[in-house]
């Protein structure tokens, strides 16, 4: 299978995070601040000889390219945060569009979400998705169209590859494929191929004919999903309110959740083309301290023999969706770091 990590763009200066966060903020902002909330809580993540990059810096490109080709890792997907015309984080894609002698593939993953600033449990809209009509699928397309051409842009039977993570979100989404499908064609290709990101194995909560042509089964979400559905439950109740601090945050063992990974994997069995997924990791405390959540003791054993589960699952082409590649805020990244260093890089090598 061919690994592809998720990326996150956030780890370079713009002027709206300037105004909604504060002068300077970036993502290693809320990396920096994070505590040991329990013992032998791993927090604070530190990168390897403290290497707090920019990723409008050639030179980081450079490096995470290297290493993503050395370990083998396939290709980045790129979060896309794109509002009805206006972005965010467009920065580090745009530039690598631009430096053509750095050899790395890519594709568009489209975070069709609110942007939501979140303060001891109270939310914020920073930035609404709204979607426009065929003026906005046009204009959306023509974005994307200098990266389809681009020979690093990863593309399935001639198809340029789109992730979408809430198809469901979109009013016609159907007619907008369509419309990307036959923009598409007209400029040589087969079409458009759109990968449906679920965070969920429940085929009744899926719409097989959303016009995606793949799924991808998001890890850890899939995994823990009834656990969390639980966790929201059991927290609520009034008798155990005066107890709560004793829950928080929330601690699963990464081996027990990387068995449900394997076991909802195995499980799902869609009417279409999936994908499966898995995670390095996860701890995002560090953005919502005692109210995040937590998976204890990772480990690159674990990690490797999930992999090697999921590969017999699939066929040699397809795609294995690792989460993620610098989600340093949420404790899953394989860019190496003080404690683990290459470990988990090298199990993808292995």
């Amino acid at each position: 299978m061919r690994k592809i990590a998720y990326y996150l763009p956030q780890f370079h200066r713009v002027k709206e995070n300037d105004e909604w966060w504060g002068e300077g903020f970036t993502e290693w902002t809320n990396v920096r601040k994070a505590s040991c909330l329990f013992e032998n809580h791993y927090q604070p993540h530190i990168p390897l000889d403290d290497n707090y990059y920019s990723l409008d810096e050639k030179k980081t490109v450079e490096w995470q390219t290297k290493l993503a080709n050395d370990y083998g890792v396939y290709g980045f997907a790129y979060y896309h945060y794109w509002f009805e015309g206006r972005l965010l984080l467009e920065k580090p894609v745009e530039n690598l569009l631009k430096w053509k002698d750095i050899n790395q593939k890519y594709f568009f993953f489209w975070a069709n979400h609110d942007w939501i600033k979140s303060v001891e449990g109270k939310q914020e809209i920073l930035m609404k998705q709204n979607y426009g009509d065929v003026k906005d699928w046009d204009k959306h397309y023509n974005y994307f169209l200098p990266y389809f051409k681009d020979d690093r842009y990863i593309k399935v039977d001639n198809k340029p590859v789109v992730g979408i993570y809430i198809l469901k979100n979109i009013p016609n989404v159907k007619e907008m494929i369509n419309y990307w499908n036959k923009k598409a064609i007209s400029d040589g290709f087969n079409g458009v191929y759109i990968i449906e990101s679920t965070n969920v194995i429940d085929s009744t909560l899926i719409d097989f004919n959303s016009g995606s042509d793949a799924l991808v089964l998001r890890q850890p979400n899939a995994a823990a999903d009834k656990m969390t559905k639980w966790y929201a439950r059991i927290r609520k109740h009034p008798k155990i309110q005066q107890m709560i601090k004793k829950f928080y945050p929330y601690k699963v063992p990464y081996g027990r959740i990387c068995k449900e990974v394997i076991r909802t994997s195995k499980q799902f069995k869609p009417e279409k083309k999936v994908y499966y997924g898995v995670f390095c990791g996860w701890d995002n405390t560090s953005r919502h301290s005692s109210r995040g959540w937590v998976a204890t003791d990772i480990n690159a054993k674990d990690f490797r023999e999930t992999i090697v589960e999921l590969e017999k699952l699939g066929e040699t082409e397809d795609f294995l969706f690792i989460n993620a590649w610098n989600e340093w805020a949420e404790g899953m990244h394989l860019e190496p770091d003080e404690k683990n260093k290459y470990t988990f890089l090298q199990a993808i090598n292995d």
